[in-house]
């Protein structure tokens, strides 16, 4: 309700109305304002004691002015900051932001910075909260009951409530402009580049297998070398925090209780002890879903799209509520030097590291703060030339396979689609087992389409990218936007023509993304049905074909989950998917119902030829199942892998695998050993692929043959299994 309430003090007390060629356009110049903590007394050491509110010259360019905060510690100790900007920010909900053209801040410390834009040169203002807080603003009932004269009685700043001392301002004098400052920090808050680690890899060399690397401490000259190479945002440790200061560079991973306080509370280049809220939705999986999967059955077979969006919500919003976002506040709460007061605030700078980005119009819009941005988390062995071939074999579509722009509109369209809707941001990562091929153009590529967050993961295994590749595509990013600079981001957040609204809880799944199970668990397969007695792969492959439809046309696409109060303006189309297979297209006024998917217009050819052989149909429990697929090319090539083997070699292993069975709960996608397909070439463009698996339980079996070729045609086979108890 506060947030309603105060206007900006100096829009009120300093008596701004609205620029005019004859009065500055936030105040009187020469004027200030000096305000007391209605607690003058035991206040600890580091709180706020009183401060001083002053409105300088007007800048050359007659819409900017400068204006200095002043603050006096209890325990003694200043803190003072000044911003030129066209206007005195309003807490108002949606209010426009004023600019900022410098912004310098002279920390208790007696240093003074100032922070610019690398690309532009304006002012980089502080993320940790949301800026706009760190200026004082008036208490009262309504701003409109605020004149110029008198001045507020009452004003609010971080957590406290102070009282205007009447009289004049005492002997201390605003500087106007600003000092010299110690240093001039340059950064880019729109190409955030980092990695979550504070160590590296100690040598380059690529394990496919499996093991672990070895890691050692990130050193001084590691991290000028990472600033150099284009990386903008580092992870430290206090003992790191010397020689990172210095650098032109984002930092992270210190406590605030580290820190003089209120001053980290202005420094720009401070992101906080956490970034990113971690795979919120992975974690509702492992956490609560499979859980409950262990300890009861039926919940396994009961399992809905809808019921794992309920466990979803409950999880994020008590991430919210306790999590990272307040954490930053938690760790003050011991240091006996600072009293918040009803300090409130989130830490506003915040992404989510996640991998089900179906999930990201709902983080997004679930708090005006946090999570500030999604960035999409790339799971397992990911690329163009597994993944379109799997969504080919998934959901009948055409993508070609060539295209990595046919993977990135499917995965940038959640993302771009999230941050239209909330007006905030996105990004990409790079894992250690995504297709190496890919990587450099969907950094470049996102970066074109508006990203703000490109990040690698660092550590474990073969999620873990060597940290002279993390160099190295940081450098080509960062050659990419000196190339390419300046970017219109709300242009670039609201370019789709089209939006594609799936039903919640309906989403890509997790490292088995091309094989579609919603939620990334087998009890949510493709062939189970919903309440309308509709499979899943029908619905996702409704999205799916309207994907491969705006990619054929060149149309511009976003993808969404179809939640209440979600924006859909500003689409010339919005398709809306629905659980009966039908879907509905709105164009304006027009509404018109589908009963399946626009099946655009696909290039002639004939797709593969596909055989299937069981050498035995039925057995024993434990059975030993063995398929023979025969694969000939017809009008394109076919290649699918299923990602580097163990000596980092992608094979073609030509036929994706599925086996669903016994209970319809029950699913496993079948990937060769090792990622080594066995493929027997037989020539003239024909192929054996052969596969084994073993059958535990009795029951009936279904086993799913795909093939497609690089356009994208696809040919499917079914066969059936039976297996007996002993």
């Amino acid at each position: 309700m506060r947030s309603l309430l105060g206007i900006a003090l100096l829009l009120a007390s300093l008596g701004h109305s609205g620029f005019a060629a004859d009065r500055p356009p936030i105040g009187p110049v020469g004027r200030s304002l000096h305000y007391r903590n209605v607690r003058d007394t035991n206040l600890p050491a580091s709180t706020p004691r009183e401060w001083i509110l002053s409105l300088g010259p007007v800048d050359a360019d007659p819409r900017f002015q400068w204006i200095e905060l002043k603050v006096t510690k209890a325990g003694g100790g200043e803190l003072k900051a000044w911003w030129l900007a066209n206007g005195y920010p309003s807490p108002l909900p949606r209010s426009p932001r004023p600019q900022v053209r410098r912004y310098v801040v002279q920390e208790s410390s007696g240093k003074t910075v100032e922070y610019r834009d690398r690309h532009g040169g304006g002012a980089v203002l502080p993320s940790l909260v949301d800026s706009r807080e760190l200026l004082p603003r008036a208490q009262g009932p309504a701003p409109e009951g605020f004149a110029a004269d008198p001045p507020a009685d009452k004003a609010l700043y971080l957590g406290h409530t102070y009282l205007r001392v009447p009289g004049e301002v005492p002997s201390t004098t605003p500087t106007f402009p600003p000092p010299l400052p110690d240093r001039v920090t340059t950064l880019s808050p729109g190409l955030l580049i980092g990695l979550p680690s504070n160590r590296r890899t100690r040598d380059d060399i690529r394990r496919y297998d499996g093991s672990e690397y070895e890691y050692v401490r990130l050193s001084a000259e590691d991290y000028q070398r990472m600033v150099d190479a284009g990386v903008s945002c580092l992870r430290i440790d206090k003992d790191q925090l010397p020689f990172v200061e210095p650098l032109n560079a984002f930092y992270w991973g210190v406590s605030p209780a580290e820190f003089p306080y209120p001053d980290f509370l202005y420094r720009s280049c401070y992101l906080g002890p956490e970034l990113f809220l971690d795979e919120p939705a992975v974690t509702t999986r492992d956490s609560l879903i499979r859980p409950r999967f262990a300890k009861e059955p039926e919940f396994r077979r009961q399992i809905t799209p809808q019921a794992a969006f309920d466990y979803f919500r409950t999880h994020f919003d008590k991430v919210l509520a306790q999590g990272a976002p307040v954490h930053w506040r938690e760790s003050l709460a011991s240091r006996k030097d600072v009293d918040l007061g009803d300090l409130r605030l989130s830490q506003a700078n915040l992404y989510s590291w996640e991998t089900m980005i179906a999930t990201a119009g709902y983080q997004l819009s679930r708090d005006p703060v946090a999570p500030a941005a999604i960035v999409f988390e790339p799971p397992g062995r990911i690329g163009s030339r597994r993944t379109l071939p799997e969504f080919n074999m998934s959901y009948g579509c055409q993508l070609p396979v060539e295209n990595p722009g046919n993977l990135a509109g499917v995965l940038f369209g959640f993302l771009r689609g999230a941050a239209r809707a909330t007006g905030k941001q996105w990004g990409t990562s790079i894992y250690g087992a995504f297709d190496r091929a890919d990587a450099p153009w969907f950094f470049t590529h996102a970066y074109d389409l508006g990203a703000t967050h490109f990040f690698f993961w660092d550590n474990y295994q073969l999620a873990c990218v060597p940290f002279g590749e993390c160099l190295a595509l940081a450098r080509h990013l960062q050659n990419h936007a000196d190339n390419h600079p300046p970017r219109d981001l709300a242009r670039l957040r609201n370019a789709a023509e089209v939006a594609i609204l799936l039903p919640p809880g309906y989403n890509l799944g997790h490292v088995q993304m091309g094989k579609g199970s919603l939620w990334g668990v087998g009890e949510l397969n493709l062939e189970r049905t919903n309440s309308f007695g509709v499979k899943y792969r029908t619905v996702m492959a409704n999205a799916f074909v309207e994907i491969e439809r705006c990619l054929r046309l060149g149309t511009e696409f976003d993808l969404l989950w179809d939640l209440p109060g979600l924006t859909r303006a500003g689409y010339r189309e919005v398709i809306v998917l629905h659980e009966d297979g039908t879907m509905t297209v709105l164009q304006g006024d027009r509404r018109e119902k589908f009963a399946t998917a626009r099946v655009p217009a696909r290039p002639d050819g004939e797709p593969p030829r596909l055989d299937v052989a069981l050498p035995a149909e039925s057995g024993t429990a434990p059975f030993e199942l063995t398929a023979r697929a025969t694969v000939s090319e017809t009008t394109a090539p076919v290649f699918y892998t299923t990602g580097a083997d163990p000596a980092g070699i992608l094979h073609n292993a030509l036929v994706g695998w599925d086996l669903f069975g016994p209970g319809e709960e029950d699913y496993r996608p079948l990937y060769p050993s090792s990622h080594q397909p066995q493929v027997e070439s037989l020539g003239n463009n024909t192929s054996t692929v052969t596969i084994q698996t073993r059958l535990g339980r009795p029951g009936h079996y279904r086993l799913r043959a795909a093939v497609s070729d690089l356009a994208g045609r696809t040919t499917v086979r079914w066969l059936s299994v039976d297996v007996k108890g002993e």
